[in-house]
């Protein structure tokens, strides 16, 4: 096969990418078809980067990348190719440039802060294209995703909750084998199984000697997005003491993410689901362990969570009526609130930075919003699916720890369901919410926390001494 007869494939396969086959010549000959550099231009074809929508002063998300070609529709290389917004419209990046080998030229439109339509004038010599694209109104847009949810709304991700399939299927067990739990001995398990069709991993922890229906069933809900390991559950069982040796605990991983224990990984499958579609992975890892472990007492379990896993325990709460007790330190509560708006406007403007579900924030729910990937109707329902506050008259018993300097998670998403929660009548010793002047996003820093959380988790231990035999 003869080199023009390569660069027409080569060509053709580029016309699948959004420049018509007729233009390249892929009905057949022998001819190559490429312009020699400095050849004329007859007319420039938009290739990707029209009709975008975005923030005004921002650069649009995508380049905008034409190509030149010449009388015969040929790419024509060499051209000089200018882009010119009209009045207000803001500027390209570079504002000129010779186009390329394969006839393409590449701008940065930076677009004008004015709302509405905005256009883009691209010319080589007497060709021209006009680019369009909708610079948004970013407050506008925000006051409408931010608006109080609705009963409807509510109502709605209720029936998606009901919908879901939490049951244990695919179980396998990874890893068996003996460890030490504070100063006892444990058998850990390390179990996969499938939930939504991905495969997830945790970990069940059962103390050494107990009973069979004996140990309350306790999950850690971790923080943060690196994933959980194992060893996280010492720090757990060092503030029980004695008592750690009277619950079976529960450790879930979360899609996309690592469970790990010493040099061992296992990473759970699936698209990052923050706080949503954590809460699936870990009902289900919970159902799990009641159906595989006969020293799990049956019937309920209750939850420990920091961060991120606070507001998973919290959900866990609403959609799985047999936790009977949450213990929440610095969790989101509210995503109506007005500290995720304005996380929302600077990531819009700015992108996202290093703060824990942010990346999937961005990338499923502000992002597509600016761009017109998703409506606003849909970005509130992602909203509504992560605001525990929004069915709090669902939640078991609850104990809140908060500082007033935490700047990860400010401590109005702890006041947020404090008010709901009062509203609800809901009081001591059902619900308890602490606010820790000068606390900050650390356990460490709320003092006198952990010895309140143990009380609180120690009330769902059966009375009398020793689970274990």
């Amino acid at each position: 096969m003869n080199a023009g007869m390569h660069r027409r494939r080569w060509l053709c396969r580029r016309a699948a990418l959004g420049v018509l086959a007729a233009v390249v010549g892929c009905g057949g000959g022998d001819a190559d078809p490429v312009t020699p550099a400095g050849g004329g231009s007859a007319s420039v074809v938009l290739v990707s980067g029209g009709d975008q929508r975005g923030v005004g002063g921002r650069p649009a998300a995508e380049p905008i990348v034409v190509r030149v070609l010449d009388a015969a529709g040929r790419p024509a290389s060499g051209v000089t190719v200018s882009f010119t917004p009209a009045t207000g419209n803001g500027s390209a990046d570079p504002s000129s440039t010779a186009s390329a080998g394969d006839g393409e030229a590449v701008t940065t439109w930076t677009l004008g802060s004015a709302p509405g339509r905005q256009t883009l004038t691209v010319s080589a010599g007497a060709a021209t294209a006009m680019v369009g694209a909708e610079t948004i109104d970013l407050d506008a847009e925000l006051d409408a995703l931010f608006a109080p949810a609705s009963a409807a709304e509510v109502g709605a991700v209720r029936e998606d909750w009901a919908r879901r399939d939490v049951s244990a299927a695919g179980v396998s067990v990874e890893l068996s084998e003996e460890m030490t739990l504070g100063t006892s001995t444990a058998t850990l398990r390390i179990i996969s199984h499938v939930v939504t069709g991905a495969r997830h991993f945790g970990a069940i922890i059962v103390p050494a000697g107990a009973e069979p229906e004996s140990l309350p069933v306790l999950m850690y809900a971790h923080g943060g997005d690196g994933g959980v390991s194992v060893d996280d559950l010492q720090v757990v069982a060092l503030a029980l003491g004695d008592l750690s040796a009277r619950f079976a605990y529960v450790i879930p991983s979360f899609r996309s993410e690592s469970l790990r224990y010493g040099d061992r990984a296992w990473v759970s499958e699936g698209p990052s689901g923050h706080w949503d579609y954590d809460v699936d992975d870990a009902i289900a890892l919970v159902n799990v362990a009641f159906e595989s472990t006969p020293e799990a007492r049956p019937g309920t379990f209750s939850i420990l969570g920091g961060s991120r896993g606070a507001g998973v325990a919290l959900l866990t709460a609403i959609r799985d009526e047999r936790v009977e007790r949450v213990v929440a330190f610095f969790g989101p509560t509210d995503f109506f609130d007005r500290w995720i708006r304005a996380i929302a406007w600077k990531t819009a403007l700015d992108g996202p930075w290093d703060l824990p579900g942010l990346i999937h924030l961005d990338s499923t729910l502000i992002k597509p919003l600016v761009r017109g990937g998703i409506t606003i109707p849909e970005a509130r329902l992602e909203l509504v699916r992560r605001s525990s506050v929004l069915f709090a008259a669902d939640l078991p018993a609850v104990q809140l720890h908060h500082g007033t300097a935490d700047f990860t998670v400010p401590v109005t998403q702890a006041e947020s369901l404090i008010r709901t929660m009062e509203a609800l009548g809901r009081a001591s010793p059902d619900f308890e919410a602490f606010i820790y002047e000068g606390g900050g996003h650390d356990f460490l820093s709320l003092t006198g926390a952990i010895p309140r959380a143990v009380e609180f988790i120690s009330k769902s231990l059966p009375p009398g001494g020793s689970a274990n035999r």
